[in-house]
């Protein structure tokens, strides 16, 4: 009798060695936990089918491509297919889960070699080969192992830790500050402690529209009475790209797009200030626009009105944009485009004696807050309010009986939308930007470049905060502190943040004293913008740069539209120099796209003839006199503690020939870059850890003794030449007089 056969692996398996097979069977293991990590996050804004379907189609694209490059390997006879298959299908699951993190898929690849290495050494396939052979192997081995365990490090620990012996004790110890407070200067309330106005929470929503998952704005149950229904906006000229997918799953075109907000509503006859507030991009399932209650309540109880707006319908979504493989076009310029179309619906309401928002509006005080896409957003709709016509279409019009008072804008991005292909210009409107050094999404100052845009010489007042230890996502309770998706969020040092509540507080003080300032003319908090330390005991510990101008102010030169190093854009003043390596007018240096032009001086101990760089600046007649405040805003690009600080001696000339000289640093002095080392070491040559950031500081004339009536020059003395082996660089902008 004839024994069954023992049944024999196919062949394709055969031709595997045990150790590649072991090292494969480990990176189906980390891909399949990669796959189950992908649906939990798609489960949580859409629900087990959808996330189940995607985790599907990226599976099948997955092998699809790995397919594809086995055929080519397999002509090449590189690599066995199944092998191919297995590890190419493994690495794009990885990657599509990691959203670009860095540290993970090398740790998989490192990892498998290694593997692989030790079990054909301590299975004895290593004695078979030939003694150059074992050689390479142990070295392949030992370098695989090790960077697998620097990887595997890297990936799971959590970085420095904030604590509080290494933040200032107050804001005063942190930067040098520009305005002098003086002790008769009045001292207001905290602007972000509650007013005495009581509010009450309305909604309102456009009708549902029918969609495959019954897609609605989610009222509280026991808010149904208090919510009103609204209209719809018809952005079918503005948006492109609506995909196939956000029609069946929210129900409507681009001609519906709903009109959704909640509203924080003082008590009382009116009528108040109204504020828009906006959020920026998050998947477009997970609710975004409800974490600025915060900010709602606290404006509401100091009597201006405030709503949050949804707009998640145009966030981009891994389900809606097909895999991300089809975003939406213009969709920043729709964004503001719906905002606007807000504001209308409240123009209606306020005359309509139905409507429970009937007279409560003031229309000449109309402000927007918006937080990322959503800050360059409010930015736009502020300059489309002032148009008869949308920018890159004329057919489509605008007509709005209303202007923008205020704007606010929280870490906003920076030209995705450019009105006519030129960039973004405000006038006449107020300007506050917000932004956290620790940004691990927009991680470089962008909004600093429409700071720059803003021109307030005849009216209104602009200032922008630069914030230590903040991140992107904490401005919004939803979004907390994950600024990535996914393990993405492993290239970066969270634990180097403040906590939510802290950076929320910041957001308070800022947004709330400038919206008191702009909207109920309570300019006694106008000092805050000149001087941070003026809110210390507001503000949570940490480091802050500030800029700040007003229509009080007389420009003197901002270098953005000159190539002319001898004289102001104003004609006032006039410059020359000497002993420098090279002075010029530059984009200040930035982690990202930088439009803003300074005035750009360089010297080292090199210099020629190692004279002492002094920079000359010469005022026309009736410009400058004792008694005034000369404004200007500096930086330098000093980031190492081994070099020498910037600093200068100001020599004033009256027009009796008098002189009198002081240092810079009584005046504050020069501020360096400051360290925000957020992102983990391989990461950190992509994002950078610091960047320039301008300082405002104040010089008022009356303070240089001996000098009468009026000046007609400045030297600045750069004394400390000799420190500057390495060199030195001074970055200066925006050059005023206050009289």
């Amino acid at each position: 009798m004839k024994l069954p056969k023992k049944p024999k692996l196919p062949s394709s398996l055969t031709n595997i060695s045990p150790a590649m097979r072991l090292s494969l069977l480990t990176c189906l293991l980390i891909a399949f936990a990669f796959s189950i990590t992908n649906i939990i996050l798609l489960f949580r804004p859409y629900g087990l089918i959808p996330a189940l379907a995607v985790e599907l189609i990226l599976i099948s694209v997955g092998i699809i491509l790995a397919i594809l490059q086995t055929l080519i390997l397999a002509a090449l006879k590189k690599i066995h297919w199944l092998t191919a298959i297995i590890l190419f299908t493994s690495v794009f699951l990885c990657f599509t889960t990691l959203n670009m993190a860095i540290y993970v898929l090398p740790l998989m690849i490192f990892g498998m070699v290694a593997i692989y290495l030790a079990v054909m050494f301590f299975t004895g396939q290593y004695e078979t080969l030939r003694k150059p052979k074992k050689a390479l192997y142990i070295v392949l081995l030992g370098f695989s192992g090790s960077l697998a365990v620097i990887l595997l490090v890297l990936t799971f620990w959590p970085g420095p830790v904030l604590k509080s012996n290494v933040r200032p004790e107050t804001a005063k110890l942190a930067l040098p500050y520009a305005v002098s407070m003086d002790d008769t200067d009045p001292v207001p309330e905290n602007p972000s402690s509650p007013g005495s106005y009581q509010y009450q929470v309305y909604y309102y929503a456009s009708p549902t529209q029918n969609s495959l998952f019954n897609y609605q704005y989610p009222v509280p149950s026991d808010q149904q009475q208090n919510t009103f229904p609204s209209q719809t906006a018809d952005a079918s000229e503005l948006l492109v790209g609506w995909s196939f997918m956000r029609r069946q799953m929210l129900g409507f075109e681009t001609d519906q797009l709903p009109l959704n907000a909640q509203v924080w509503m003082p008590e009382g006859e009116g009528p108040f200030p109204l504020t828009l507030i906006v959020h920026g991009n998050h998947e477009s399932g997970d609710r975004s626009d409800d974490g600025y209650a915060y900010l709602g309540e606290l404006l509401a109880s100091h009597g201006i009105i405030a709503a949050s707006v949804d707009e998640n319908f145009l966030n981009s979504s891994v389900l809606y944009d097909l895999l991300l493989l089809s975003g939406l076009k213009a969709e920043n310029s729709t964004r503001a485009f719906v905002l606007l179309e807000h504001l209308q619906q409240w123009y209606e309401w306020n005359g309509d004696t139905s409507s429970p928002f009937f007279h409560k509006v003031d229309f000449d005080n109309l402000a927007l807050i918006g937080h990322s896409r959503g800050g360059e957003a409010v930015a736009i709709a502020a300059a489309f309010s002032q148009l008869g016509y949308y920018p890159d279409n004329g057919m489509v019009s605008f007509d709005y009986p209303f202007r923008i008072k205020t704007v606010a804008a929280i870490a906003p991005v920076y030209r995705q939308y450019d009105p006519a292909g030129l960039e973004l210009k405000l006038k006449d409107v107020n300007y506050l930007v917000l932004h956290g050094a620790h940004d691990m999404d927009v991680y470089s100052f962008m909004g600093a470049n429409t700071y720059r845009q803003v021109d307030v010489s005849e009216s209104g007042m602009k200032a922008q905060i630069w914030m230590q230890y903040a991140n992107h996502g904490q401005f919004n309770s939803s979004w907390q502190v994950h600024d990535v998706s996914g393990l993405a969020s492993l290239g970066f040092h969270e634990k180097m943040l403040m906590s939510m509540d802290e950076q929320q507080q910041a957001a308070k003080v800022f947004i709330g004293a400038f919206l008191q300032s702009t909207l109920l003319d309570r300019s006694e908090y106008n000092t805050l913008f000149k001087n941070f330390t003026y809110g210390d005991r507001w503000l949570p510990r940490a480091q802050y740069v500030t800029d700040y101008a007003d229509s009080q102010t007389l420009l003197l030169d901002h270098f953005d539209d000159s190539y002319d190093l001898g004289s102001s854009s104003s004609g006032l003043v006039t410059y020359s120099a000497e002993g420098f390596d090279t002075w010029t007018i530059d984009a200040l240096p930035a982690k990202w796209e930088n439009s803003n032009r300074v005035l750009t001086l360089m010297w080292s101990s090199e210099s020629p003839d190692n004279q002492m760089p002094i920079f000359n600046v010469d005022f026309k007649p009736d410009t400058l006199y004792t008694g005034d405040k000369l404004y200007m805003s500096l930086c330098s690009d000093n980031q190492s503690t081994q070099e020498a600080e910037v600093y200068f001696d100001i020599r004033l000339t009256d027009s009796t020939g008098s002189t009198a000289t002081m240092s810079i640093n009584d005046f504050g002095g020069v501020v360096n870059p400051i360290d925000a080392p957020i992102s983990k070491p391989l990461f950190s040559a992509i994002t950078g850890s610091s960047e320039p950031v301008l300082q405002m500081v104040c010089i008022p004339t009356v303070r240089f003794e001996g000098l009468y009536g009026e000046i007609t020059s400045m030297e600045w003395l750069f004394h400390n030449i000799e420190d500057s082996k390495d060199g030195q660089t001074l970055f200066i902008d925006d050059m005023r007089i206050e009289k």
